[in-house]
């Protein structure tokens, strides 16, 4: 029965109580369809035609509704199918459906209706015609399995990636073109008044709508970011490519100005008094914003009480207002090398919520008391006001727990004895965790050493010591108490689920791990994450060791946020959630709020009365996407700083190892720098080089010679795209290439195609497979 209630226009994820209720009448009329005017008499939705247009909107971009000759559809009972476009050379396409956007379908050039690369149609199958998948993939970078795949044509364009679009121009008989950022961006677009713009000038431009009587697109300026070489235009070119929020609205920066500089003693009235404790931040050497802090004391038996304690955002940031909306706008903050983009303004983030030490702040407090074993016997939670006793950085912590000194005592007091007593239980709940099966991804990458203008002058291993244990464990084992309690009290939230791997990607990751030596055993289908901790503990310490764990990252799901406690399977936890970082994660923010209104006894009447359960879902989706977007966008940044500072070292030799093998190269990762860059096949120039999928290698077809997957090799740095992000590589000793024709593709090309062997004879064509090398 559906609810007469009418969703709230300001709470989050309201879009989710309209749009369930539009759905569930679409499904009810099935094949008839429905009008506006049919749509309009849902309960809820009558008064206000807004919500109905922008349900429906939102429901056609997530291709789960469509509009077709005037009526409404919802797309499951149709004979229609929703997927992804990728393009390929030469114009045709593929299509990636389901959650795993595998490629399914083959559409021919004429049958795109315009369609570009990314954007979301609906499709229908073209009956009795199919194409060779290993002629459809030619420029594919997808899985391979299977022999055809079925051909079909776009009905409509649900939703287009590109709307804007980030780049440079250069001029074409005249005329200014577009330099996409995105190299996947293959549409021809002409800028419009491009005026004096350099050939280093990075703007955004507005797409103007598709033209059938023109060829690609025409676009307009609508912010200049500046040359390349100036400080900061890399931050803002990655921040537009990936449309995230950067300056508050002035609504939002008025009502973080209206809240106090600190907490008064009337807001911590009711409130449980940690103030004397000995409670400690520990964080890195340049973090302004300090949102969790911790406290130990022993018990008597051998146990410990550990506090973990979270700045309560909540209770400055009420649901509904604009402080709130524009946090789950962003859905959390964004770290860059040189910058952070906050999910709150700096004077919530870095003041008023930042647990400063010898200020009073207002807090969320998990008290756990566990035994000597590691195990929690009880959990409890309170609103409460502490004073941190002293601000730790993560060096100074293992500085004093790894190479003490005779002074420490003196000038750390207390807090010195406690930082031995949290490495004990750290010890403790470590082993206990490892126990469990659970995945320990020690995967090393490489921080970029910035000047005082943002210019990188260096590149080192990032680092991870006892004291980044600490707090790990420690805030695992507070994330997991919290969702312990919302679960088993009934009460509505969100968690942090990461579902059991597909089989699929695990037959791919047991071929590569049996051809490197090792293997994962057990059934597939019901594979325990203690496997993969026993192919880690295999070559741990190991050259290789770095390459497996990153191998083993990539075959797991990524994990998302939800209204189902489905549990952790990398951490092999039954319960888990985000209580931790309110002030940067805004799924944390709702599970705070969730825990004050179990403490306070109002969970299921405030549940009711926001329609919590018809908008978690939509609440959890957005953050999940909004998270890995900010983990794109990061990425992406570091590579670009560190392909521009190699870009100095064209022609110096380093040591790699090989992270991929495809027909058209090979992968390798420089030792040391953590980047990666591509060897062409055509600069292997000493022999035919075959690609052999099954063993994951290029063989020399006479000298016998091979490349495969994990192995060490030698690289001269041959070329830097900055443009492009990527570092094109030669092995060392090789012969230059014969130059008999053009070179495919530019740097970094992912298609380049190899040589023809002496017989005229084309590559192998034995199947292909892909390892997709994003974490």
């Amino acid at each position: 029965m559906v609810s007469n209630k009418k969703p709230s226009a300001t709470l989050p994820g309201n879009t989710g109580v309209a749009e369930s209720r539009v759905l569930a009448q679409l499904a009810a009329r099935a094949a008839r369809g429905a009008t506006l005017e049919d749509l309009a008499t849902i309960p809820g939705l009558a008064e206000e035609s807004r919500d109905l247009e922008t349900a429906l909107e939102s429901l056609q971009k997530q291709g789960l509704a469509v509009e077709w000759a005037g009526r409404w559809y919802a797309v499951r009972l149709t004979e229609w199918l929703v997927g992804t476009i990728e393009l390929l050379d030469g114009g045709d396409a593929l299509v990636r459906t389901g959650e795993r956007r595998e490629a399914s379908y083959w559409i021919g050039q004429r049958q795109l209706k315009h369609a570009v690369d990314r954007d979301l149609v609906l499709i229908k199958r073209l009956k009795g015609r199919g194409v060779e998948r290993g002629v459809a993939r030619t420029a594919s970078r997808g899985s391979a399995r299977g022999e055809q795949l079925p051909e079909a044509a776009v009905v409509k364009v649900l939703s287009s990636r590109y709307q804007h679009a980030v780049g440079t121009v250069e001029l074409r008989d005249g005329r200014a073109f577009l330099v996409p950022y995105d190299s996947k961006l293959t549409l021809e677009i002409e800028v419009l008044e491009a005026g004096e713009l350099g050939a280093d000038d990075w703007i955004v431009v507005a797409l103007q709508p598709a033209d059938p009587r023109i060829k690609g697109r025409r676009a307009n300026i609508v912010e200049r970011l500046g040359a390349l070489e100036q400080p900061g235009t890399d931050v803002r070119v990655v921040l537009r490519h990936y449309e995230i929020p950067e300056p508050f609205p002035p609504a939002v920066e008025e009502s973080a100005v209206g809240l106090p500089a600190d907490p008064a003693p009337e807001h911590w009235a009711g409130r449980l008094d940690l103030r004397a404790a000995t409670v400690v931040t520990i964080d890195g050497e340049t973090a302004r914003d300090f949102d969790d802090a911790l406290s130990i004391d022993r018990l008597p038996g051998g146990g410990w009480r550990l506090g973990v304690h979270i700045a309560d955002v909540a209770h400055y940031v009420q649901e509904g207002s604009a402080l709130d909306l524009e946090a789950y706008r962003r859905g959390t903050s964004v770290y860059y090398p040189e910058r952070a983009v906050p999910m709150l303004p700096e004077g919530i983030s870095n003041g008023l919520c930042s647990l400063r030490p010898q200020v009073p702040r207002l807090a969320m407090t998990a008290m756990l008391e566990l035994d000597a074993a590691g195990e929690v016997v009880t959990r409890t939670f309170a609103e409460s006001v502490i004073r941190s006793t002293r601000r730790l950085t993560y060096t100074e912590v293992r500085r004093l727990l790894d190479e003490p000194t005779a002074a420490d005592a003196a000038e750390y007091g207390d807090v010195l004895v406690r930082l031995k007593v949290m490495r004990e239980l750290m010890q403790v709940l470590l082993r206990r965790r490892n126990e469990r099966g659970s995945i320990d991804f020690d995967l090393p990458e490489g921080d970029v050493i910035l000047d005082t203008d943002g210019n990188t002058v260096g590149i080192r291993a990032s680092e991870r010591n006892v004291a980044h244990r600490i707090v790990e464990e420690f805030m695992i084992a507070a994330n997991e108490a919290v969702a312990f309690t919302l679960e088993t009290s009934d009460c509505p939230a969100l968690y942090r689920v990461h579902d059991s791997p597909l089989p699929l990607r695990l037959e791919e990751l047991r071929e590569v791990l049996r051809s490197l030596g090792h293997d994962l055993p057990g059934e597939l289908e019901t594979l325990h994450p203690s496997a993969f901790q026993k192919v880690l503990r295999e070559v741990a310490g190991r050259p290789e060791e770095g390459f497996i764990t990153a191998l083993v990252l990539r075959s797991v799901q990524r994990a998302v946020y939800t209204p189902e406690c489905r549990g952790h399977y990398a951490l092999a936890a039954r319960y888990y959630t985000h209580f931790t970082s309110p002030i940067r994660r805004y799924p944390d923010l709702v599970v705070h709020r969730r825990l004050k209104a179990l403490l306070r006894g109002t969970a299921e009447k405030d549940a009711e009365r926001s329609l919590l359960i018809e908008r978690l879902p939509v609440i959890g989706e957005h953050c999940s996407d909004t998270e890995r977007r900010a983990e794109q966008s990061e990425r992406d940044l570091l590579q670009w700083k560190k392909v521009r500072f190699l870009a100095a070292r064209v022609g110096e030799t380093f040591p790699g190892r090989v992270t991929g093998v495809q027909a058209f190269g090979l992968f390798v990762q420089l030792d040391d720098w953590y980047v990666d860059g591509l060897v062409p096949i055509r600069t292997l120039a000493d022999d035919f080089y075959i690609h052999q999928a099954e063993n994951h290698a290029l063989v020399g077809q006479e000298n016998g010679q091979t490349f495969q997957l994990a192995q060490q090799v030698r690289v001269v740095l041959a070329g830097v795209d900055t443009r492009r992000r990527g570092l094109q590589l030669k092995i060392e000793g090789m012969p230059e290439p014969r130059r008999s024709r053009p070179e495919a593709g530019g740097l970094g090309a992912g298609e380049a195609r190899g040589p023809r062997n002496r017989a005229g004879a084309p590559p192998s064509t034995k199947r292909k497979t892909r390892y997709d090398r994003k974490r």
